[in-house]
């Protein structure tokens, strides 16, 4: 008797969600996966969903203990607006060890550079 794909010899795989919030309790990959959560979009309801689902994932992650708490005040502050949001997200965030920050955009400083690259290959000329 042959066997079916489903009765393969594979192994069964790694469920997706525990080995995510495994990888999701180093602060310093937490770090990066909220940053590529934050970078060059757009807001809509799309995307505050996405960012709700990661910044949900790295509490889950770092505090599994606190996660009802953490959740509820995420939720609270995902509601606000302007200043009271930023440092809700901020002071949320150095509850779990993480800070939010501020860093220069690279695109945007390499394309000021070439600009002043070119006025002064034009003021040499």
């Amino acid at each position: 008797m042959s066997k079916t794909a489903s009765q393969s010899t594979y192994k069964a795989s790694v469920d997706y969600h525990s080995s995510h919030i495994a990888r999701l309790q180093d602060p310093e990959y937490a770090a990066v996966y909220l940053d590529v959560h934050l970078e060059d979009h757009e807001p809509s309801d799309i995307e505050t969903n996405l960012l709700k689902l990661a910044l949900g994932n790295v509490a889950e992650a770092l505090v599994p203990e606190q996660l009802t708490a953490y959740s509820a005040t995420l939720e609270a502050i995902m509601q606000k607006q302007g200043t009271e949001a930023i440092y809700g997200l901020a002071d949320w965030l150095k509850g779990l060890g993480l800070k939010l920050t501020v860093t220069v955009d690279a695109a945007e400083a390499r394309s000021k550079d070439l600009d002043q690259d070119l006025e002064e290959l034009e003021i040499a000329a």
